[in-house]
């Protein structure tokens, strides 16, 4: 009988930096396996010191986490796609290349720290995890009022939303890890052309690349309001019980998704006054310019504009 296979390929990073869509995309790659959820979470316990609530009252936590993968065979590549784990930094990424091995390679895309932290405000209201009122002014005051010590509690990730835009507090300690197993790159360049994008990760994994040209380039994970809560509660349990089957059959889901947004979806009310915005780049500045020199000491030449600011 053969054993099945460990993922080989790993995106790490980061939360709302447009890892969904990345996974979606090389899900399809002929020689690229996806497991069978997208966030299998097995190595978040090397960040948070516990398992993820997918393991536990497991048996055996690893075997249950190596059967997402066990529709993989002879593709170069077993993927999958926990972005949380970037925030891990030198313990998760070592874990990972401890337990997969040496040849493991790892993605990270990283996103502006502003448009990021945006996002996640957006999202944790549609997964119900914050207060649909809740002004983003007000969300930064409540995150920056919680002790670090409770922040950093899994329990309590909703509100990590400005530490997740701490890009250079991580970086190194993947690149120290990984070396030139690791590869970052920027949701800016998947907007602007996901095609080129697409196959320039092709490339980096000596893959072939002419599969992107007949892709769709559909957005994934896009964050949206809801008109009733109630309804918004139900799909997202559905969504979660029948992760599998979404994942097996994407047609169905995008039909049903846009059904769904059509329905109960709406967009999100109340914009961010620009003293608010100032108020995060401010928080930001230092980090930017710190992982601006981080990436180009590394190689990294081509830097988007929000790392090209002063």
């Amino acid at each position: 009988m053969t054993q099945t296979r460990l993922p080989n390929l790993v995106i790490a990073g980061v939360v709302k930096g447009g890892t969904t869509s990345l996974y979606s995309y090389l899900s399809e790659h002929p020689d690229i396996c996806a497991s069978s959820v997208k966030e299998t979470c097995y190595f978040s316990m090397y960040r948070y010191g516990q398992l993820d609530s997918r393991y536990r009252g497991a048996d055996d936590p690893f075997e249950q986490f190596r059967q997402y993968f066990c529709s993989c065979d002879q593709q170069k590549y077993v993927m999958e796609a926990t972005p949380g784990y970037f925030e891990g930094g030198a313990s998760v990424a070592n874990a990972i290349k401890q337990t997969l091995g040496d040849e493991t390679k790892a993605l990270i895309v990283l996103r502006n720290p502003v448009d990021r932290l945006m996002s996640f405000w957006k999202y944790k209201k549609s997964m119900l995890e914050i207060d649909a009122d809740l002004t983003l002014a007000e969300y930064l005051d409540l995150c920056e009022s919680m002790p670090h010590e409770e922040r950093i509690k899994q329990e309590n990730d909703r509100y990590w939303g400005i530490e997740g835009g701490y890009y250079a507090n991580y970086l190194q300690d993947w690149i120290d890890v990984f070396g030139e197993s690791v590869n970052v790159l920027f949701f800016d360049d998947l907007k602007q052309d996901s095609k080129a994008f697409l196959e320039d990760t092709c490339i980096w994994l000596e893959i072939d690349d002419t599969f992107v040209n007949s892709l769709d380039f559909d957005i994934q994970n896009k964050s949206i309001s809801y008109k009733s809560a109630g309804l918004q509660k139900l799909a997202l349990f559905i969504n979660t019980k029948a992760e599998k089957f979404w994942r097996a059959n994407q047609g169905i889901k995008n039909v049903l998704r846009n059904f769904y947004y059509a329905f109960n979806g709406q967009p999100h009310q109340g914009g961010v006054d620009q003293q608010t915005i100032d108020r995060i780049q401010s928080i930001y500045r230092p980090y930017n310019d710190n992982l601006k020199r981080q990436l180009r000491s590394h190689g990294y030449t081509h830097l988007p504009a929000w790392l090209q600011e002063n």
